[in-house]
């Protein structure tokens, strides 16, 4: 009787330890758009659209991932429907939901038929910014895309993002927050330039809330780590876009303190684990030989402290 006693409890445990929302994993991409003509005369091939296709296969083996965030410039052309069809492909491959922020490439060239092809795929998207929850982290998406939106989007988004910021701030089952878009707010890429509506808007409010801990973007095809104000920013524009050369070590605007040392970075994916009282982020590189893949750098980010005894 005793032994069928604790049986019962370990079962009991075991059921409740498998329930914990910290059991939770998600993934982040970007710039999975396939090279355009005009970019191959400054921007060196490096078989592109079979890097995105194996990152793809790579995330769909991501067993315990739920999700899976694109940071934008899913595709080439995204105004053009055949321009879709190798994501729509990849996409059938993932057995979680795909959320996306809009990339400059979904404008191009005329943003309306652009966003006709991405709502077609992703009706969700309007308006083009959201939160989702994933165990005990919310992950809000923004549009970056600053040009393509009117006075009044804008004023609208604005309001949104610092409303949803202190509601969840005040919510006590979130530990920990998210703040994704396409334009990188901090890059040394010698392509893109950082982006100063995104450091105007978004990272002051982002600074200034006490459960933030990681502000992700693209954009810049490359890899890239900042750390500033207690806070965490990475640049992972590394899906299969053109790859980006950096900014040699004594042109760079900004300190970067991610392992890699190389000029120019790697195709990669991130995975998030939500933890118990961390968040560990690897970055999975896909090798150069295209064999197969490698964690190139680990971040484990603690939660803030709890805000509500």
């Amino acid at each position: 009787m005793k032994s069928f006693v604790s049986l019962t409890f370990l079962v009991f445990i075991s059921f409740c330890s498998a329930q914990e929302p910290s059991d939770k994993s998600f993934l982040f991409i970007s710039d999975t758009q396939q090279p355009l003509w005009i970019e191959t005369f400054r921007l060196e091939q490096h078989d592109n659209e079979t890097a995105t296709q194996k990152l793809f296969s790579a995330m769909a083996k991501e067993s315990s991932a739920v999700a899976l965030f694109h940071l934008g410039d899913i595709t080439g052309l995204g105004m053009i429907n055949s321009s879709w069809r190798s994501f729509d492909t990849l996409r059938t491959l993932l057995n979680f939901p795909v959320y996306p922020a809009y990339g400059n490439h979904e404008y191009f060239f005329i943003a309306s038929l652009g966003k006709e092809q991405t709502l077609k795929r992703f009706p969700f998207l309007d308006p083009s910014w959201y939160v989702r929850r994933i165990g005990y982290a919310a992950i809000i998406i923004l549009n970056s895309n600053f040009s393509k939106l009117s006075d009044s989007e804008i004023a609208k988004q604005d309001s949104w993002y610092r409303a949803q910021l202190t509601e969840l701030e005040n919510d006590s089952t979130v530990k920990a927050i998210i703040v994704g878009c396409h334009h990188s707010p901090y890059t040394n890429s010698t392509i893109v330039n950082s982006d100063k509506e995104v450091q105007r808007r978004f990272v002051p409010s982002f600074k200034q809330c006490a459960k933030t801990i990681l502000f992700i973007s693209g954009h810049a095809h490359t890899y890239e780590h900042f750390h500033f104000d207690n806070k965490d920013f990475l640049v992972i524009g590394g899906g299969g876009g053109l790859q980006h050369p950096l900014q040699n070590a004594v042109e760079r605007q900004w300190n970067d303190i991610s392992s890699p040392e190389s000029q120019r970075r790697f195709f990669h994916y991130v995975r998030c684990d939500v933890r118990k009282n961390d968040m560990l982020l690897q970055i999975k590189m896909l090798k150069n030989d295209f064999s197969g893949f490698e964690v190139v750098d680990e971040i484990s980010i603690p939660y803030p402290p709890n805000l509500h005894p």
